[in-house]
């Protein structure tokens, strides 16, 4: 990848240090203690910022002073968030047309960028102030400036520092592109577009900002500045405010053209006033509740739609009125819908998950489903191309050349992934223009509608990724790195401001869009390319399994490195080798390659470098692939005084070749002896020498000569390598496979030679031979190899085919490799693969109507009779439904897999009927029926292959939203098998040769002998249940009443019970404790035997006696809840009432009220209560000894106290807290004598005389 950064200026320190200090006078940052912080984190929404103050007339100055000739641009500086000065090259960048600059020259923009090439600002200048942008290439967020007061100023970022309290609602109505395609070119045509932008101004707006056209005016430059760095950076578009656009800002509410219909309105206006020919886009700016419309997706040029747009906020001014709103609203008149997918609009560019965050997003405003409190500033890579699309078919703008050059992305391919496996997307791009700061954005691009209820790892449709800013990093992990350390790989339900990152644990397709900007000042070039990703079902997930518990390393001793393979090397996912990489800052960063392009084995040996750490961290990843995987936890490297560092372990040469590895010699800890190298039990025949033979400096590297090969047999060795010095012994072993190129014929194993009845999905296997590293492998369909229908290149002994056909004659053979050279193709075998056969079956009861009231599901089913193992299924499906974004159709196997066919798919389109084919292409809605032809579904229906067919298959349709009805018309099953059915003359769905009953009429149920099977009728059996008297009691019953007269069993199982016995007509069990019973009966007439009935009992007890008592607000009357049976006997104050209601309030009298509440059965046992009611407490005993009582009745939870001698001294104050009725007091301190008691709790307030005795 060639990364470019912005040509830094020659300038020298000394210059640019005094520079950069004289720009310093006119930033000055302030304490927290000179500002009104609430106040102004509340206008513009934001948690924090960095407060300074500013010199605006001498910085307004040093703008004026531009040089006269050459490049007319200058160097000054803004602070950032945390107070850091940049300097920044910027040039004029005006957003007034010339002849309203000339009217108000004191309204000015600018653009620039830093020195380093980094950052790129724009920012506006007026009498109202200064308000600037600053776009980070890090992709760490915007930094933003607004003034908070005269001389004052506020510079945030708007990454997690967002404090929204407005509900922003566009109510743009959604324009659906028919088949809209993927693989739309962005922005590359090197023109910048300029267009005429007519923005009204209401008088509430005006008001807003000071009370005159120039204050609005004013702001309205603000905003269209800030709209421009975006506009211009992702599209190569500008806006230009018209010549007569203050004749458009009304000052005054009250006789202002709008007081209601806004789209209406500001068209008329603009066309009225500014002449629909001198305008391209209109806009309208008010002072209002949050909100927004565009009057139409893709209205710029169009007369009488092109100036129906308004965006209004009670805070129109800032970096979310700017971008949130005018932004938003501007980018449906350019032609993009909202790429959010909380719901369905059915444009098919719905691709972020819930509220989304890139400007068509609706991020901070979508409640439950809000992916962050607010949008980031860049299109998604869909409303770029919507828009690129759109200008295709205009031409109202003012075009201008330009000689900046779209950046080149180096192709990329696409990829086959294992399941619930991490992964990573890496882009290369270039570009010929100096300068050009190139920054990358990945982003899934699957439409479909994904909620925070929906979103997680079962998803077969729609994002699993939300998107994230442009940054220089061309590669971005699936999920961020940080949570794949974290083992955290998926998330269901996720929180505003969390990842919105899963993998996938279901087969499906992930499409992503890989979007460069070159970011060049005065119209960007953007280029994108497409990579599609493939999880499957047949792998996964990868892990690494070793480093899993803290170990503790010497640095260069070797290590094995162990990792799941989970099938990744299969023909699907073709991994064959990986890298291992270490980390030594706990995952931050993986630089360090242990060893590269391994066999896919599962184990490595690798040796441990010398840096020592607390926090390595292990990666290993697919060499020829985008998955990987991290080891679980940190572990420690410690430091070695020496260290042999081979990049390798394992080496190959051929006989009579020499053979030269190159290590590093490497010391630490200040050793700085000599170290002497060896091999001390080298094999027989081998010279092995060293260059040098010593070392004592770090870092020197050193060649070990293997030589005189040709008299060492072939074969695999152990090489031990020495370092000694007077101190240390080091040693690493190395393997050594000796080649040669001498080949004998590869002994083919299985399947035999001439096998027939083949499955297609058997693997290949020969002879494994140590001498032979890899082998090439050829299937054809004839014995000459003249028709070669898959060849491939394998490192073990075994080949997985991927593309044989049934009912077909194949021949293989395989030749052997090694480094040295490879032999020929052995003598092949063949075989011949099974038979494949189909057949297909209706679903019952239809059609089947789906209501429109409320969110029904339905379900239609399909049995097969034959326990055969399913190779193929497709489902074919004739459906009838408005609003097809409503429905989840779903199939599940007798096993109980199921596959997603559809999910809130093809938005507001209608119908399907279509074949569901895994071998098809994915749908693309479209037309009526939405979804037609022969498609694959979203989920893959090859998860079913392998299970048995025999069973009820189910497909599932969930009408998860009302209004909208329809019907299931026709579904059928087509599925195949490897074999034959077999014949079945009655068609019962039993082979004949397993037919006990043949001739069975059609349609009659037969059990797994083809016998028909004969069940009670539905109304043969009542049920009579005697739940238990009391609780813990063992006196329940059970009696079953039949109505046919047969001979019947009857067993009954469950809770320590297990009897059986037979009866005629009726047949009781008694003495049953509380429980859940399995009640089994069978019946037979002496010819017909039925079906064994099961069902399910549940002996009850009753419920405990539960009351709650609670006291009136006027303290009258006592109201009783009670539970737990269907009558009460209540006794108050030996008054005694019956009632069958379960709540009841009873008038109290004046001091203690005895309640008992009890029902007919004595088990359960009497409540009983006392109530207080006084109009205060009461103390007792009076006199007293030490202690008093204070009975309070309904509790305060708090209670204080003082209490005061007779002259009126305090001799007693606390704080109490009552936990019961009662508060015991402690008096023991005070003398004899009378005291007054005062207290005072939440609804009591009084004071008693006591006297302590």
């Amino acid at each position: 990848m060639a990364t470019k950064l912005r040509l830094v200026f020659s300038i020298t320190i000394l210059f640019l240090s005094f520079y950069v200090s004289g720009q310093q006078k006119y930033w000055q940052k302030e304490t927290s203690g000179n500002v009104a912080i609430g106040k102004v984190y509340q206008r513009f929404q934001i948690k924090k910022g960095t407060f300074f103050s500013f010199e605006e007339k001498d910085f307004k100055a040093e703008l004026q002073s531009f040089p006269k000739s050459g490049k007319r641009t200058k160097i000054v500086n803004f602070p950032n968030e945390s107070g850091k000065s940049i300097p920044f090259r910027v040039s004029d960048a005006q957003t007034l047309s010339p002849e309203l600059a000339a009217k108000y020259p004191f309204i000015k923009s600018y653009v620039g960028h830093s020195l380093d090439g980094q950052e790129k600002i724009r920012f506006s200048v007026s009498h109202k102030g200064i308000q600037s942008m600053i776009v980070h290439a890090d992709g760490k967020g915007n930094t933003f400036m607004q003034k908070t007061g005269e001389g004052k100023y506020v510079v945030y970022k708007r990454e997690g520092n967002a404090s929204r309290d407005m509900d922003f609602v566009c109510s743009t109505l959604p324009t659906v592109q028919k088949n809209i395609g993927r693989a739309m070119r962005p922005v590359t045509g090197q023109v910048l577009r300029k267009f005429r932008l007519a923005v009204s101004a209401t008088g509430e707006y005006t008001d807003h900002h000071g009370g005159t056209v120039a204050d609005a005016l004013a702001a309205i430059n603000a905003t269209v500045t800030r709209v421009n760095e975006v506009f211009e950076t992702d599209l190569a578009i500008t806006l230009e405010l018209v010549a007569n656009n203050d004749q458009v800002i009304f000052p005054d509410a009250d006789t202002d053209p709008y007081d209601g219909n806004l789209n209406f309105q500001v068209q008329t206006t603009l066309n009225d006033i500014i002449g629909a020919e001198n305008y391209d886009i209109g806009h309208l700016f008010h002072d209002d509740v949050a909100g927004g419309n565009a009057g139409f997706v893709g209205s710029v040029c169009i007369d009488n739609r092109k100036g129906s747009a308004f965006a209004a906020s009670p805070e129109p001014e800032g970096d979310i009125f700017d971008l949130d709103f005018v932004a938003h609203e501007m980018g449906h008149q350019f032609g993009a819908n909202h790429t959010w997918s909380f719901e369905s609009e059915g444009t098919q560019v719905q691709a972020e998950p819930a509220s989304g965050t890139t400007i068509m997003g609706y991020a901070g405003i979508t409640l439950n489903n809000d992916v962050a409190p607010n949008g980031d500033d860049y299109f998604h890579y869909y409303s770029i191309v919507q828009i690129a699309d759109y200008l295709e078919s205009v031409s109202c703008a003012e075009t201008d050349p330009l000689t900046n050059n779209p950046p080149v992305i180096a192709p990329i391919g696409n990829f086959t992934i294992p399941k619930s496996t991490a992964f990573a997307l890496t882009g290369s791009a270039s570009d010929s223009d100096v300068g050009d700061v190139l920054t990358y954005t990945w982003e899934q691009v699957d439409d479909g509608v994904v909620n925070r209820a929906t979103f997680g790892p079962t998803n077969p449709g729609g994002a699993n990724f939300r998107s994230l800013k442009p940054s220089l990093d061309s590669t971005r992990y699936f999920p961020r790195l940080s949570r794949v350390l974290e083992g955290n790989l998926t998330q269901t339900n996720p929180p505003e401001g969390s990842a919105w990152e899963t993998v996938s644990d279901v087969e499906r397709e992930m499409n992503f869009a890989l979007t460069v900007r070159d970011n060049a000042i005065g119209g960007g070039q953007v280029v994108s390319d497409l990579v599609n990703v493939v999880v499957t079902n047949s792998a996964g997930p990868f892990m690494v399994t070793s480093q899993a518990n803290n170990e503790i390393y010497a640095a260069g001793s070797v290590q094995e490195i162990t990792w799941d393979v989970a099938d990744t090397d299969n023909a699907v996912v073709n991994a064959q080798t990986v890298d291992i990489l270490l980390s030594i800052d706990g995952g931050l960063t993986f630089p360090m390659p242990l060893a590269e392009n391994v066999v896919n084995d599962g184990s490595h040996n690798v040796v441990i470098p010398g840096d020592a750490t607390t926090q390595a961290r292990i990666m290993v990843k697919a060499n020829n692939n985008i998955f990987f995987a991290v080891n679980s936890t940190d572990f420690t490297i410690q430091a070695s005084e020496v260290v042999l560092n081979f990049s390798n372990l394992e080496y190959e040469v051929c006989q009579s070749d020499d053979l030269i590895v190159t290590f590093n010699y490497e010391t630490f800890l200040g050793f700085n002896e000599e170290s002497t190298f060896s091999v001390p039990t080298p094999p027989a025949g081998l010279d092995i020498s060293f260059s040098p033979e010593t070392a004592i400096a770090d870092g020197t590297s050193v060649d070990i000569i293997f030589s005189n090969t040709a008299g060492v047999v072939t074969g695999s060795y152990t090489i031990p390598v020495l370092a000694t010095s007077i101190s240390q012994s080091t040693e690493i072993t190395l393997e050594l496979n000796v080649y040669n190129t001498s080949f004998s014929e590869v002994a083919l194993v299985s399947p035999a030679d001439g096998s027939t009845d083949t499955s297609t999905g058997i693997p290949l296997e020969w002879e494994e031979n140590p001498l032979y590293a890899s082998y090439d492998i050829e299937v054809a369909t004839d014995v000459a190899f003249s028709n070669i229908v898959e060849s491939a290149t394998v490192l073990s002994n075994s080949y997985l085919p991927s593309n044989l056909d049934n009912e077909t004659t194949y021949f293989w053979r395989v030749k052997p490799k090694n480094p040295c050279g490879e032999g020929i193709f052995g003598s092949p075998f063949s075989f011949t693969t099974i038979q494949f056969n189909c057949k297909n079956e209706t679903g019952s009861g239809l059609p089947l109507a789906i209501s429109s009231t409320g969110t029904p599901t339905i379900v239609s089913k399909i049995a097969f009779f034959e326990d055969l193992a399913l190779a193929d299924i497709n489902v074919r499906l004739d459906l009838d439904h408005t609003f097809l974004a409503d429905l989840v159709v779903s199939l599940t196997s007798p096993s109980g897999t199921t596959v997603v066919l559809v999910s809130s798919s093809c938005g507001e389109l209608n119908n399907i009927d279509a074949i569901f084919d895994d071998s098809a292409t994915s749908f693309v809605c479209g037309g009526n029926p939405a979804i037609g032809g022969t498609v694959k579904p979203l989920g893959s229906l090859s998860s079913f292959n392998g299970e048995s067919i025999l069973g009820e298959w189910t497909l599932t349709i969930s009408d998860n939203a009302p209004s909208d009805g329809g019907t299931l018309k026709a579904f059928s099953l087509e599925v195949c098998i490897e074999g034959e059915f077999g014949p079945d003359e009655d068609n019962d769905g039993i082979f004949d040769q397993d037919d006990l009953c043949p001739g069975t009429p059609a349609g009659v149920e037969v059990d797994s002998s083809g016998c028909p099977v004969y069940r009670f009728p539905s109304t043969n059996f009542s049920i009579a249940i005697q739940s238990t008297a009391c609780r813990n009691s063992a006196d329940g019953s059970l009696q079953v009443s039949a109505n046919l007269p047969l001979d019947y069993t009857i067993t009954i199982i469950g809770n320590g019970t297990n009897e059986s016995d037979v009866f005629t007509n009726s047949y009781t069990f008694g003495g049953l404790a509380p429980g859940v019973y399995e009640v089994c009966i069978g019946g037979s007439d002496g010819t017909i035997d039925y079906l064994e009935h099961c069902f399910e009992v549940v002996i009850s007890e009753p419920d405990p006696l539960s009351v709650s008592s609670k006291i009136s607000a006027d303290g009258k009357q006592a109201i009783l809840e009670m539970d737990g049976s269907d009558m009460y006997n209540i006794e108050l104050n030996g008054e005694g009432i019956r009632t069958d209601e379960s709540a009841i309030a009873l008038d109290l009298k004046n001091g203690i009220n005895t309640l008992k509440v009890s029902t007919n059965k004595t088990c359960q046992g009497i409540y009983e209560e006392r109530i207080f009611v006084s109009d205060g407490p009461i103390v007792y005993p009076n006199p007293f000894g030490d202690f008093i009582t204070i009975f309070i009745g309904e509790t305060p939870r708090e209670l204080t106290i003082k209490v005061y001698a007779l002259n009126g001294r305090l001799v007693h104050n606390g704080k109490y807290q009552v936990n019961g009725t009662e508060l015991v007091l402690d008096l023991s301190t005070l003398p004899s004598g009378t005291y007054l008691m005062r207290y005072r709790g939440e609804g009591i307030t009084g004071a008693s005389k006591i006297v302590k005795r």
